[in-house]
């Protein structure tokens, strides 16, 4: 049986439902509270473990309720926290039934939502998912405040939304609770199917929850981007279910894209790395003039000339390539945010970027890598200020990054780089 819960319309699961009776797995899919078809006040990312165990007592006083019992917990983005949380409110309630976790691209909280793993925020994720979800019992459209994302402060950004955010200041203030969870996830025995994708935003949360999950785990990366398409999800979750079943779920990495042939296996994340040194620089940056995000995969060509950034050649052989890379700046500058990209020159002529990251001092942690650098092809790491709008700006003026209002633009000094590869 598979259980799952959501806050996008559980009829918007029907389909999805029916699929996996037709494979022999009943399904029961529930609206999370406030959402829907449930009653009471949708609170994100609160209770969601309480309220699943709960849900789960109920099920199992009901007459379809099987004589001998094997849960599943499935759930994507919001619906994953759902799952993982359940799963954790299962373990200290000592429910014997639940006997897997199934979850792809994870959102796993508030605060893994709002802020990446060096605390900076994630300005346009969280302004879209909370202008279409957080604040009603269903999903609006997206704000039609043109140019919102501008507003000094951001802190300001709830109430000039259209329509308002009213919850706004619980976004901006929710943090990050990486070593609670790892903890609790830790203590699982159960086995354990993570799937996300290198062009997800929470693709490092994807692959740390598999690293931190106690029982048998299996990851599952691809170069997808939040939402799987094309990834073959279901028919990969089809597979390590009949595993689960028979009592032997397969464990460790597959990564696809990463080879020509069929996925890269691995029985763990790396976290062996090589370290190089590469020569600083100046650059001017500016606030009001920042140096963009972009998706990752895409072609960044364009800003490789720009005067706001250093661009350095990283040293790279040709094979495979995974880990999660990490860039020190080194520098005599206190209370500077700093971003960083990884970009491979491809042979096609296209500077594609792999993984960037942003941090609100000088140690950025980039998100995931899982690729084939080719013979010919090079790396180059660039290094910015600002990474806007994928995250909030860096202010330059020593006021909060969330409620300054003032900007300056400054001469960014770099006495060195230092990058951190996968081996």
């Amino acid at each position: 049986m598979l259980f799952i819960r959501t806050p996008y319309n559980s009829e918007t699961h029907l389909a999805e439902a029916s699929h996996w009776a037709q494979l022999g797995f009943t399904t029961v899919v529930q609206d999370v509270r406030g959402r829907y078809g449930s009653s009471g006040a949708f609170r994100p990312y609160d209770l969601e473990g309480a309220d699943g165990m709960a849900s789960i007592e109920w099920m199992t006083q009901q007459p379809w309720w099987p004589d001998a019992p094997r849960l599943v917990l499935y759930g994507a983005s919001y619906g994953a926290h759902c799952a993982v949380e359940t799963a954790a409110a299962a373990e200290r309630s000592e429910f014997e039934q639940l006997i897997g976790v199934s979850v792809v691209v994870p959102a796993l909280g508030m605060g893994e939502t709002a802020r990446n793993k060096d605390g900076a925020f994630y300005l346009a994720s969280r302004h879209g998912w909370w202008a279409q979800h957080g604040d009603s019992a269903v999903s609006q459209q997206e704000s039609r405040a043109s140019d919102v994302l501008l507003t000094l402060p951001v802190s300001e950004i709830g109430a000039k939304s259209d329509p308002p955010i009213t919850s706004w200041h619980t976004v901006l203030s929710a943090l990050r609770s990486d070593e609670e969870r790892s903890r609790t996830v830790a203590r699982m025995t159960i086995p354990l199917l993570a799937q996300g994708g290198t062009a997800d935003w929470f693709a490092q949360d994807t692959v740390d929850l598999f690293s931190w999950w106690g029982g048998p785990s299996a990851l599952a990366l691809g170069p997808w981007d939040h939402g799987m398409r094309g990834s073959g999800r279901g028919e990969r979750m089809s597979c390590w279910l009949d595993d689960v079943l028979e009592r032997h779920p397969w464990t460790g990495a597959r990564l696809y894209g990463a080879s020509d042939g069929p996925a890269h296996p691995l029985d763990a994340w790396p976290t062996a790395v090589e370290k190089t040194t590469l020569p600083g620089g100046s650059f001017d940056a500016d606030p009001l003039q920042p140096f963009p995000s972009c998706d990752l995969g895409a072609d960044v060509g364009f800003l490789l000339g720009r005067s706001d950034c250093l661009v350095r050649p990283v040293p790279s052989r040709a094979g495979i390539a995974v880990g999660s890379p990490m860039v020190r700046v080194d520098t005599a500058e206190s209370n500077r945010h700093w971003g960083a990209m990884l970009v491979v020159h491809r042979r096609d002529g296209r500077a594609e970027q792999l993984a960037q990251g942003m941090s609100l001092d000088n140690t950025v942690h980039l998100g995931p890598i899982s690729t084939r650098i080719h013979y010919g092809e090079e790396l180059s790491v660039i290094v910015s200020a600002h990474s806007f709008p994928r995250h909030a700006r860096d202010l330059q003026t020593g006021e909060d990054h969330l409620h300054g209002r003032r900007t300056q633009a400054v001469r960014r000094t770099v006495r060195g780089i230092v990058v951190e590869m996968p081996a």
